[in-house]
C-alpha cells in the first residue's frame, strides 16, 4: 500500500496510509463536537429572554465581543455568523451546529511542500524576525518570485506552525454576574479524614472531598456535599441536587479537572440550555468566589469542627455542613454585597429557569452503545442484561440512570424496546422460546 503525505491546518505532517482512516475520522469528529459546544456558548445569551433589548441589539454586542476558540486563538464573528448558529439550534439543536467536513478541509491547497518546507526551516531557524520579513525574502527568491502564493495564505499558514508566544503578565479584573442564576462556579475541596468500611469488611481512614457550587451574583451556595470519591458520579450527584434546590443556571464555571471535563456533564448540561465554561490551565485565580468561600467553609466550619467536635462519620460530617450552610453562611451578611447571600438571590430570582418535576431523572441518564449478542444479552456494568432476541447481532443504545444503573433501557433506530432486566440464566432454562417447539 502506498503512502500519501498530508499537511493539516496543524501545521504537522502525517502519513496517512490508504484505508487505515478510522482514527483521523474520530478525531475529528470529537473536534467538530468541540466547535459545535464553542458556537453553542456564543448563542446562548440569546436563548435567554431580555425585555430590554432586542435580539438583533444583542447579536451585535456579541459580534463586537474577540472569542477564545477551542484551540486558544483569537476571533470576532460577523453578527450575521451568529444569526445563522441561533436560528440552525432553534431549528434542528445542538446536531445542527455540528458542520460536516469538506474534502480539502485542513488543506492549504495553494502552497506545496516547497513552500512549506521553506516556512518551516525559516521559522526553526529565525524564530525572533516576523513574517512580514520572511515573505521579503520569499519574494526576493527566483524560485518563488513568479509562483508566490497570496500574503494572507501565508500567513495564515505561519499562524497555524509558529509557536505561541507566552504573555509575561495577565490582566485580571473584578467581575459579578447580573442577577440570580446567570452564572454557577464550582470546584473541588480536600476535607478531613473519616472512618470508612472497605470490602473486607475493614474499617480503615479515608479522605474526604467537598464539592461545592455557589451563585456568582448573591454567593449563595446552591449545594456542597461531602464525598469520598473525586469522581463523576460523586460531582453529578451534587449537581443534580443543586439544580433541583435552586433551578438552572444560564452558565457553569469550573476548572480543568478531570471531573469537570467529562462528556457526560457537558451533553447533561447542553441539553438543559447551560453553557460549561472553564478557566485557563493551572489559573485558579480565575474563579476567585468558590476559592474565597473554601477559605470560609475552612476557617468558620471546619477548622472549629474538627478540633471542637470532630464528626464520627461521612453522614454526621455532611449533616453539620448542611446545618452550617443554610444557618449560618447563607444567612449571614457578605462583607462584599453588603447583604445576606439568600436575601440577595431571592432579589432577582424570578430570573431563574425551574427544573421540571421528575426531569432530573431523564436528563441525568448516561448514553452507551452495545451490541447485542445471538442469544440478546449485552453486557453494562460489570452486569450482563437481556433484551428482546429481535435484537442479536445489532448495536442498541442504553440509557441507565447512572446511580442506579440496574434499570438500563434499550432503543434502536429511534424505536424503544423497553428495560432490560439481568440476566436470569434458570429461567431461561425452563421458558419456552418463540421460534422452536420447546
Amino acid at each position: 500500500m502506498g503512502k500519501k503525505i498530508q499537511r493539516r491546518k496543524s501545521g504537522i505532517l502525517i502519513c496517512r496510509i490508504s484505508g487505515v482512516s478510522k482514527s483521523l475520522r474520530q478525531n475529528s469528529m470529537g473536534n467538530e463536537k468541540g466547535m459545535a459546544m464553542f458556537r453553542y456558548s456564543v448563542i446562548n445569551p440569546l436563548l435567554h429572554g431580555d425585555g430590554e433589548r432586542s435580539l438583533k441589539k444583542r447579536m451585535f454586542e456579541l459580534a463586537d465581543r474577540v472569542w477564545t476558540l477551542p484551540d486558544g486563538k483569537l476571533r470576532q464573528f460577523s453578527w450575521g455568523t451568529i444569526e445563522d448558529w441561533y436560528y440552525t439550534y432553534r431549528n434542528y439543536g445542538f446536531a445542527g451546529l455540528i458542520k460536516q467536513h469538506r474534502k480539502d478541509n485542513g488543506k492549504f491547497r495553494m502552497l506545496n511542500d516547497e513552500f512549506c518546507s521553506y516556512i518551516d526551516r525559516f521559522i526553526k531557524d529565525y524564530p525572533q524576525l516576523t513574517t512580514s520579513v520572511m515573505i521579503s525574502r520569499m519574494r526576493n527568491n527566483t524560485a518563488f518570485k513568479n509562483s508566490l502564493p497570496s500574503e494572507s495564505t501565508i500567513y495564515r499558514y505561519v499562524r497555524t506552525v509558529r509557536p505561541e508566544r507566552e504573555n509575561p503578565t495577565k490582566e485580571r479584573r473584578a467581575f459579578e454576574a447580573p442577577y440570580s442564576g446567570n452564572l454557577w462556579q464550582t470546584d473541588l475541596m480536600y476535607g478531613p479524614y473519616l472512618p470508612l468500611l472497605n470490602e473486607r469488611g475493614k474499617w480503615v481512614k479515608k479522605q474526604t472531598f467537598l464539592i461545592a457550587i455557589i451563585d456568582d451574583h448573591s454567593r449563595l451556595l446552591c449545594h456542597g456535599e461531602f464525598y469520598f470519591t473525586q469522581d463523576v458520579l460523586s460531582y453529578l450527584g451534587c449537581l443534580k441536587t443543586a439544580l433541583c434546590k435552586r433551578g438552572i443556571p444560564e452558565k457553569l464555571y469550573c476548572d480543568n479537572g478531570k471531573i469537570f471535563l467529562s462528556d457526560q456533564v457537558k451533553n447533561i448540561m447542553a441539553e438543559l440550555g447551560t453553557t460549561v465554561l472553564h478557566t485557563a490551565v493551572r489559573d485558579a485565580a480565575a474563579k476567585g468566589k468558590i476559592e474565597r468561600y473554601f477559605l470560609t467553609v475552612r476557617n468558620s466550619f471546619l477548622n472549629p469542627l474538627l478540633a471542637l467536635d470532630p464528626p464520627k462519620n461521612l453522614e454526621e460530617l455532611n449533616k453539620k455542613f448542611w446545618k452550617w450552610s443554610e444557618e449560618s453562611y447563607n444567612l449571614k451578611t457578605h462583607s462584599v454585597i453588603n447583604t445576606t447571600p439568600i436575601e440577595r438571590w431571592m432579589n432577582t430570582s424570578y430570573k431563574v429557569r425551574l427544573l421540571n418535576i421528575g426531569m432530573e431523572d431523564e436528563i441525568f441518564r448516561f448514553e452507551e452503545t452495545r451490541k447485542v449478542k445471538k442469544d440478546g444479552t449485552f453486557s453494562l456494568k460489570n452486569n450482563i442484561y437481556e433484551t428482546s432476541w429481535t435484537l442479536a447481532g445489532k448495536k442498541v443504545s442504553v440509557r441507565y440512570n447512572p446511580f442506579f444503573p440496574e434499570q438500563p433501557y434499550v432503543s434502536f433506530e429511534g424505536e424503544k424496546y423497553g428495560k432490560a432486566n439481568i440476566l436470569n440464566r434458570d429461567y431461561n432454562n425452563k421458558a419456552p422460546r418463540k421460534n422452536s417447539g420447546r
